[in-house]
């Protein structure tokens, strides 16, 4: 105000503009101020004379400014900057981080021999000679590119394992089967570089000079300790998952064949973030604490101020609010040490290979343990392990360079606008189904508040199921410890009323039910056990809002058949026509095709049938329930459903599923 006041009265009686943009403007109105008001003092603007020079100097001055206050005002906004260090701090400042490099990935078949044993009916592969290859097995493309496996290939694991005959004797009995396993591969390569560190400095930074690192794999002190990755260093909590053994969780043992790991959240002070510079390198940043003082520092409102007794009172002070935030909770700095970073470098447009030249193995470790082998056994082991062998059935794709400025600007403001929270019903599921299939997959998921369908409570739905799982997983472990008649009593009350608070959560108006199911190893829908929803548990933690609560809740299976009727035209083969119309409903019902509370539309899939060549009319297409048995326990009444040839899920979330094609699809040519 006070500035305005001096320039409004230096300036009075002169007519000033501030519009000026470039050089003429400038120009031309610096010599019309001359001509104004120092009409006498100088007359010539002839471009050769000395004062023409000193206004065009000038001019001059004032255009470079200008554009300089012009462009610095630009380059602060995401959508006008074009500086890619601009571009990248604002993209941090938005909290997304650039990509130098993206990898191709792949599913890699993997297959190994293995001998027979036992004889007649009973012959089978010998299970003892199933492997387990280590995750980081090194494989390459005819072309040259290094691929390496993401994850644990475990033969032991009956999903998605094919087995078939690969050699058989001369009464044509099997003596060797082919066994195949599937693994993700990405195209990178791991290396390693060790930084030595004396006394502590605050945000000291590692700078890894090469311009295609995909992704810090793995950061280790001198003693072990492991650093942590975060988006960003005030981050205290972090993933961490452990493999499903007894010294993990003994409650949850039971599911280690469907959920192999097990996701906890740990509090750390040893954590660092990365920063993409300008030149595509990446910078290892870490915190600014100590190693023996790193807590944050939270004030006593109650008496900030009041002093001491019989001293000054110290209400009327004026205290910084800064020194309330005060803390060393940015994680600690290393020191007196030395770290061991390794990182994945690799990726690009050349690492997307076609299918079928992922063929050779360049580095294989297992996780074995042969003490208990004879000596016949130990040679025919190592003769299993030679026979590993790979081939990827598809072509790696996903492979490119590092984010253009257009795609950093595009991905830092949608970024913003998630701020990787799970907030409206489609974030909710979206991160449900994106729980990692280590920690048990998810494969289909619905979110609604609670109360918001009817008899969807969780204090029905949970008894029947998951209650009933856990208090017998209660009175397992009960069976197996020594108490008291009085220490059972108090475990069951305790269980009570831990069951009793969770359903009360449904009170909360800001709570929500979360539907889950997942896959079977005949990828069949199913219920989810209780290990996979500690795992989805822990998971949505970490992005559900502080107010939200969540029921995860097994979602409804409707098991479902078609019966139907066709007319062909002459000249047609019947079985053929048939056969293309059952491959056809197969595909449409397809269980990747469905989801909750989709219905079923007869007269598409009437005029699905039409369509298919031969058919020449649809005389009857009827949904009928298939319940008890092998298909799920829900009876459905499909006739009461069923509205203008359309056929509606229940009210409560549940999802229409043809389980077995081959006999629940039934069709006839009349």
């Amino acid at each position: 105000m006070a500035l305005n006041s001096v320039t409004r009265k230096s300036n009075q009686g002169r007519d000033i503009k501030y519009l000026n943009k470039d050089f003429s403007q400038f120009r031309e109105n610096l010599i019309e101020y001359a001509k104004t008001y120092f009409p006498k003092t100088y007359t010539d603007f002839n471009e050769s004379s000395p004062g023409m020079m000193f206004i065009e100097m000038a001019s001059y001055v004032g255009d470079v400014l200008s554009y300089y206050v012009d462009d610095s005002l630009k380059e602060s906004f995401m959508l006008y900057a074009e500086d890619k260090k601009n571009v990248l701090a604002l993209s941090e400042y938005l909290g997304y981080k650039p990509k130098v490099t993206s990898p191709a990935i792949s599913k890699l078949a993997v297959y190994q021999l293995v001998p027979k044993i036992g004889s007649g009916d009973t012959i089978r592969p010998d299970s003892k000679y199933y492997l387990r290859i280590k995750e980081g097995m090194v494989v390459e493309s005819t072309e040259g590119t290094s691929f390496r496996t993401t994850e644990l290939v475990d033969f032991n694991v009956e999903d998605d394992r094919e087995i078939t005959v690969y050699e058989t004797d001369g009464l044509n009995q099997p003596t060797k089967y082919l066994v195949k396993k599937f693994v993700n591969v990405i195209s990178a390569e791991l290396r390693t570089v060790e930084i030595s560190f004396g006394t502590p400095q605050q945000f000291s930074k590692i700078d890894l000079a090469e311009d295609n690192i995909i992704d810090i794999y793995d950061v280790r002190d001198s003693n072990g300790n492991r650093w942590y990755k975060v988006p960003y260093l005030a981050q205290e909590m972090v993933y961490v998952d452990y493999a499903t053994s007894e010294q993990t969780d003994k409650d949850l043992l039971q599911f280690k064949d469907s959920v192999p790991n097990i996701l906890k959240v740990i509090k750390t002070s040893r954590r660092f973030t990365t920063r993409i510079n300008e030149d595509n390198t990446t910078t290892i940043v870490f915190g600014g604490g100590s190693q023996t003082n790193d807590e944050t520092l939270i004030p006593n409102f109650k008496n900030v101020g009041l002093g001491l007794n019989n001293s000054i009172d110290r209400l009327g002070a004026s205290f910084d609010p800064s020194n309330f935030l005060k803390t060393k909770s940015y994680g600690q700095a290393p020191s007196n040490t030395t770290l061991t970073v390794s990182y994945l470098v690799g990726g690009g447009v050349t690492s997307n290979v076609q299918s079928g030249t992922i063929t050779r193995i360049d580095n294989i470790e297992f996780d074995e343990d042969t003490s208990f082998f004879t000596t016949a056994e130990q040679s025919a082991y190592r003769e299993v392990q030679n026979s590993v062998a790979c081939d990827n059935e598809e072509p790696a794709t996903g492979g490119k360079g590092a984010d253009t400025i257009e795609e950093i600007r595009e991905n830092a403001l949608a970024n913003f606008g998630s701020q990787n929270r799970a907030v409206t019903r489609k974030d909710y599921q979206v991160r449900a189904l994106s729980l990692p299939p280590k920690f048990g997959g998810v494969a289909k998921a619905y979110c609604a508040p609670d109360g918001e369908l009817d008899n969807n409570s969780p204090a029905s739905i949970l008894s029947s199921e998951d209650s009933l799982e856990e208090f017998t997983s209660l009175v397992q472990s009960l069976r197996d410890k020594d108490l008291t008649e009085q220490q059972v009593k108090d475990e069951v009350t305790k269980f009570l009323a831990n069951k009793k608070s969770a359903v009360s959560e449904k009170n909360n108006p800001f709570a929500i039910n979360l539907y889950i199911l997942g896959y079977n190893s005949d990828k069949n829908l199913t219920t989810l056990n209780r290990a996979v929803k500690e795992n989805l548990k822990t998971y949505l933690s970490e992005y559900r809002l502080l107010t939200d609560g969540i029921n995860i809740i097994n979602g409804f299976i409707i098991n479902v058949g078609v019966d139907f009727e066709i007319r062909i035209y002459g000249g047609y083969n019947k079985r053929q026509v048939l056969t293309r119309v059952t491959s056809e409903l197969k595909n449409y019902f397809n269980t990747d095709n469905w989801t909750f509370n989709m219905p079923i539309n007869i007269s598409e899939v009437e005029l699905l049938i039409a369509g298919v060549e031969g058919v020449q009319s649809v005389p009857k297409c009827e949904i009928i329930n298939k319940c008890l048995g092998n298909y799920s326990s829900n009876s459905y009444n499909i006739s009461e459903a069923t509205k203008g040839k359309m056929v509606y899920p229940s009210l409560d979330p549940s999802i229409f599923e043809v389980k077995f094609p081959n006999k629940d699809i039934r069709g006839r040519v009349v």
